[in-house]
């Protein structure tokens, strides 16, 4: 039997380091309204909806055809770990199965979502979630050791063994367990590989100019 998986896409009005990032012009649209664009080119999700304090944000998701859920303010504030914030929207949403998208990935094109549903539908019963990521090959030092290559013989980096890095494009997994977890991140976890530009996260102001400059270039 297919999955059905709800969309639940998280939007604050606000961010600490990049101001209203998720609202402020992104070339011809914004962060928000451009992952509605995304999502609605997926093919899969039983519903899409949108979370947010703000009243902009979630009249938006009206609008366009997507459910809304509002927030507590004290959910959308730096003062609550994430994982409260993971338990509280999971546990006034239904749905069995959730993907957490988040909207700072601004390079993801709709397929991408479908193909990591698809994925999720045929998981086998030992994977209890799926997780986003892509694959870093670099010299990594940890607590003053190699931690992914010897001192001798130098390797070639494309030989290193390569770190896995959680992207946060989409991860998917069972509501009662992200609400149980107050995380995404389950024990057996299935990583859904993709690629740098397409995992590539707005955190701070270059991330946000950098993808909007290749986004200009991919579209223009």
């Amino acid at each position: 039997m297919k999955k059905e998986v709800i969309g639940l896409v998280p939007v604050k009005g606000d961010s600490d380091r990049v101001e209203k990032k998720n609202l402020r012009p992104f070339c011809d649209t914004n962060l928000f309204e451009l992952k509605l664009a995304q999502l609605r080119d997926a093919v899969g999700f039983a519903d899409i909806v949108v979370s947010s304090e703000n009243s902009q944000i979630l009249d938006t998701a009206k609008n366009a055809g997507y459910t809304a859920h509002e927030r507590d303010p004290r959910y959308a504030t730096s003062h609550v770990s994430m994982s409260e914030v993971y338990s509280n929207i999971a546990s006034e949403i239904e749905g069995e199965h959730i993907a957490w998208i988040n909207v700072t990935n601004p390079l993801v094109e709709g397929f991408e979502y479908s193909k990591a549903l698809q994925a999720y539908d045929a998981l086998p019963t030992e994977n209890d979630c799926l997780l986003s990521a892509y694959e870093f090959r670099s010299n990594i030092i940890w607590k003053n050791k190699p931690l992914n290559f010897p001192r001798s013989p130098w390797p070639r980096s494309q030989d290193l063994d390569p770190i896995l890095i959680l992207s946060f494009v989409i991860n998917i997994l069972k509501r009662k367990d992200l609400i149980a977890w107050g995380s995404c991140v389950g024990l057996k976890p299935y990583y859904h590989l993709c690629d740098t530009l397409t995992s590539w996260d707005i955190d701070d102001k270059n991330d946000f100019e950098f993808c909007e400059l290749v986004y200009k270039q991919i579209n223009q």
